[in-house]
């Protein structure tokens, strides 16, 4: 059976065309960054499929520079990577990889991708990649939404608190936006509800009368939202394509958080 960690592993073996050596470093540093203590020369050796023999040969250099530290029998992130990965994020941040993965997304799909981060009641477009089709899902940069008939709005709701939920629908005018906007709040609840089950959030003419979106979350490392990544889609591509942009949407999503450092509750359970 497959874990996260056989994933991993088998993401940079020896199916990657590199040589030996260099696939098991990549792997050694995929497994550390993600597990949450320290680990053995043992359980390493197992994770990587490595002999421990030949491990030791990759480990001594890691550690004499400083990218591993060794205390007794146990090995950990050492300085010299974290300066590494910080000039990474220093010189390609978040935004190139978010864009990255937008830009996939429109060559898979051929629909507008979006990226909302929450602004009180409201969710703003801070990144935005349109289709190249004449018909098309359009909207700029910046550009807000109420969070109760929009894709992205609905998935911030759906990961506040029940108090928080509470709050924001006794100080909320449910005003809509098109003649399909849903205002009715136990609807509403309904709603939110049903995407905490699903992970995705999906609305029709909503928010504009002719479009659909499809909004799922993207986590920060500490499992809070960093914001939604949405497919915005004319209504008919929408309805006739819905399953594939869901799929596409959560794929992206996942991708998205994985480069904030995220890990699921199955990845986690799958290091220990």
């Amino acid at each position: 059976m497959k874990t996260a960690q056989s994933d991993r592993t088998e993401a940079a073996g020896p199916t990657s065309g590199g040589p030996r050596s260099l696939t098991r470093i990549l792997a050694l540093f995929d497994m550390l960054a993600y597990s949450e203590r320290h680990m053995s020369l043992s359980e390493l050796s197992n994770a990587i499929d490595c002999p421990k023999s030949s491990l030791l040969v990759l480990l001594r250099p890691l550690t004499e520079k400083g990218y591993l530290v060794r205390e007794e029998d146990n090995y950990f992130l050492g300085p010299r990577i974290f300066q590494f990965a910080q000039s990474i994020l220093t010189n390609h941040p978040f935004e190139s990889v978010l864009r990255g993965v937008m830009s996939d997304m429109v060559n898979q799909t051929g629909e507008t991708i979006l990226f909302a981060v929450r602004d009180g009641e409201n969710v703003v477009y801070s990144s935005v990649v349109e289709s190249p089709q004449p018909v098309r899902y359009v909207a700029q940069k910046g550009i807000n939404r109420p969070l109760f008939c929009s894709a992205s709005g609905l998935v911030m709701l759906a990961f506040d608190t029940q108090q928080e939920l509470d709050d924001y629908f006794r100080r909320t005018e449910l005003k809509p936006l098109t003649p399909n906007s849903i205002t009715d709040e136990n609807e509403l609840r309904g709603i939110i509800s049903e995407i905490r089950k699903s992970g995705y959030a999906s609305t029709t003419g909503t928010a504009h009368v002719d479009a659909a979106g499809f909004g799922v979350p993207v986590f920060r490392a500490d499992g809070h939202l960093a914001g939604a990544l949405v497919i915005g889609a004319p209504l008919e591509r929408a309805k006739r394509n819905r399953n594939r942009y869901v799929a596409a949407a959560k794929t992206g999503a996942e991708r998205l958080s994985r480069a904030l450092g995220y890990l699921s509750g199955l990845e986690k359970t799958a290091l220990h």
